[in-house]
């Protein structure tokens, strides 16, 4: 083969690995982009089938990125079509070290890594020859650099049957800014070139997995990606001088109930066995305060991480909010506790204060009846291009929701319970459809295949990669309420996060990863398995467009 050969594959990752694009440097990433359209545009065609590519800007991104979308059609006229799909950004390298600047150059950097204190494991990888060290060798460059090839490949074949459609984003590591701001083209791209998308195969590679006592190690395929949804809560107090302590309400006491009720809260332990996730997880707790004050807090915020297999977002604000009247409840009792405590000492205390519930929907509500809709909404433009240009998304939907309280003039005690970004749909492959069952079918042959080329048995079929992949926006498994629970709670949408509902609820393609086999992600030993992903899975890459143009 001209180009599905371990050495043009493994030069092409080199080269895509040496541009630093880095998440949220819009310029190497746009350099990465103009480096794989020019990869692409080497393609030479066959007599029949016919390559086109482009170059666009990344809709809603601040940072003006771009991605890439090409189409090899057929030599046959046909509307079936697989999308090959990935991201060319990659994380900073600061795990790094001192060789933080050389984690770019793959060869120098395995070479360089050999002089540092590595575990056993690792020493034994390095020592073999058969892994490559580097930054976005395993995550994903390896994986882009195969479709590119494999594009360049079967662009030759006469008997090719099937069209191959090539997305490449920018920022799936941050705020997945590239696929949603693809998506809309990528949805009138099928619709101008008449296509029917089967399935969608990403290059992110198989994660090898960790050895466990009860599982031995093994290179993961899936055919689902995880969903991630971020609860917010706001607690808000009534104030008082501490000196007057039961006078008030500490939003800090609000907000400790509420990490304690939903940290590591079995209900939300999304999956089984290989699928299962791990429980919500508190990211962000705070008390809402710039100065020292000897005064109760006022204000506090909690954000957690939460991973979906089924729960669609109008679910998890349901339980949300019956997390925060526990929460409440269980404040309330510690401070008629205290109080009582308080009085038996011979202090004052009046009756503990009822605290409100509210969602950031009941807030908005409220605001619009006081100023008018129109009103509301120059408001809180005007307090949006106020804040700072790079603020992180997750402090500005907070500040949002501030602007959006004052503005319904709103008092404590209360929690309020909304989202902030980002949000990513779960993809499950519940064999719903012809396509679903198929591409099902043909990632437990291909398993097993991959298992027996590789020579030790260690490739296994899970239904959810139980990391996060731009996969989650090629469709939503659910109806419109549900997202709008979505969208009328996260404090500032459109603004602060933008999903393009109309196109998610319109696609539906069944998706799996088909590329090669790495450890170690997003760490300075990450790392790719040479042999398996430069000679195995151009393989089994090829076996699997065939047979879906079948």
């Amino acid at each position: 083969m001209k180009y599905l050969n371990a050495s043009f594959l493994k030069q092409l990752t080199i080269d895509l690995c040496a541009i630093p694009s880095v998440s949220g440097n819009a310029k190497e990433e746009n350099r990465c982009a103009e480096f794989i359209l020019e990869e692409l545009n080497k393609t030479i065609c066959c007599t029949g089938t016919l390559f086109t590519a482009e170059i666009f800007k990344c809709e809603h991104d601040p940072l003006e990125r771009k991605a890439v979308l090409a189409l090899l059609r057929a030599p046959k006229a046909t509307n079936r079509t697989v999308l090959l799909t990935g991201h060319f950004d990659v994380v900073d390298t600061e795990v790094c070290g001192d060789l933080a600047q050389k984690a770019f150059d793959l060869e120098t950097y395995t070479e360089a890594i050999k002089s540092k204190d590595l575990a056993k494991n690792i020493r034994s990888d390095l020592d073999s020859n058969n892994w490559i060290f580097g930054r976005g060798s395993n995550d994903m460059k390896a994986g882009l650099a195969l479709f590119i090839a494999t594009i360049r490949e079967l662009a030759l074949d006469p008997e090719l049957n099937i069209n191959i459609a090539f997305l490449a984003v920018p920022d799936e590591e941050a705020n997945s800014a590239g696929m949603r701001g693809s998506v809309r083209r990528w949805s009138e791209f099928i619709q101008e070139e008449r296509l029917e998308v089967v399935a969608a195969l990403t290059g992110e590679p198989c994660f090898w997995t960790s050895e466990t006592k009860n599982s031995p190690a093994y290179r993961p395929y899936y055919t689902g990606t995880t969903g991630k949804i971020m609860p917010l809560f706001m607690t808000l107090g009534a104030e008082a001088h501490i000196g007057c302590y039961y006078e008030g309400f500490s939003a800090a006491l609000l907000l400790a109930h509420l990490v304690t009720c939903i940290e590591g809260h079995p209900e939300l332990i999304a999956g089984q066995g290989d699928n299962v996730l791990t429980p919500p997880a508190c990211l962000s707790m705070q008390t809402r305060r710039s100065v020292y004050s000897v005064t109760l807090p006022e204000r506090a915020v909690t954000y957690f991480n939460v991973l979906t297999i089924e729960k669609s977002p109008d679910e998890v604000l349901d339980w949300c909010r019956n997390m925060a009247a526990m929460a409440t409840m269980n404040a309330v009792d510690q401070l008629s506790n205290s109080a009582r405590a308080y009085r038996q000492k011979g202090g004052i205390a009046p009756d503990v204060k009822d605290v409100g519930i509210y969602t950031v929907q009941n807030i908005r509500s409220i605001a619009e009846a006081k100023l008018g809709s129109g009103q509301l909404q120059k408001k809180e433009l005007e307090f949006y291009e106020s804040q700072p240009k790079d603020l992180d998304a997750r402090e500005l939907s907070i500040r949002m929701l501030e602007h959006l309280v004052m503005s319904a003039d709103v008092k404590g005690p209360a929690i309020i319970v909304g989202f902030v970004p980002p949000y990513y749909p779960a993809r499950l492959n519940t064999q719903k459809n012809v396509n679903e069952k198929r591409l099902r079918l043909l990632m437990e042959d291909l398993t097993q295949q991959a298992s027996q080329l590789a020579g030790d048995g260690a490739v296994r079929l899970v239904d959810v990669f139980g990391g996060i992949t731009d996969l989650s926006f090629l469709g939503f498994d659910g109806d419109r309420n549900a997202l709008d629970a979505l969208v009328k709670n996260m404090p500032g949408w459109g603004k602060t996060y933008w999903l393009p509902i109309d196109e998610l609820l319109s696609m539906d393609v069944p998706v799996a990863n088909m590329a090669g086999a790495g450890r170690d992600a997003h760490k300075a030993t990450e790392r790719l398995e040479l042999t398996y992903s430069f000679e195995i899975a151009p393989k089994l890459l090829l076996q699997a467009i065939r047979r879906l143009g079948e």
